[in-house]
């Protein structure tokens, strides 16, 4: 678990370097404060509601306990889900390729290790 967690934590300290990554988490907060403001003024939820709608949909669980009831609601939330999903398609796609650099950096530094 806690190599599991220093990998991770290495990937992450690795993208922070990157523009695009910063970009992104910059995206992925606009969404999600944009979210919570539109479904606490245009549904009537409270903020914690509205934030935890925006969490489980971002985080495609969906659990179904909350549901926008207007139509400009439901509109918004289709367009919302495209967005979000679509944005951590690219953060996924961001780290696994940096974890797969990592690791081959890892292995180069290994093999120039045994040959010295």
């Amino acid at each position: 678990m806690v190599i599991a967690f220093v990998g991770f934590y290495r990937i992450i300290h690795r993208l922070w370097h990157e523009p695009a990554f910063r970009a992104l988490i910059l995206l992925e907060a606009l969404l999600f404060g944009v979210g919570i403001l539109f479904y606490h003024y245009t549904e009537g939820w409270s903020w914690l509601d509205a934030a935890y709608f925006c969490v489980v949909t971002l985080a495609t669980v969906g659990y179904g306990d909350f549901a926008p009831v207007t139509q400009f609601g439901r509109l918004y939330t289709i367009f919302y889900i495209i967005i979000g999903v679509a944005l951590l398609g690219v953060f996924i796609q961001l780290a696994g390729k940096t974890a797969f650099q990592t690791m081959q950096d890892n292995v180069q530094r290994r093999q120039a290790e045994k040959s010295e």
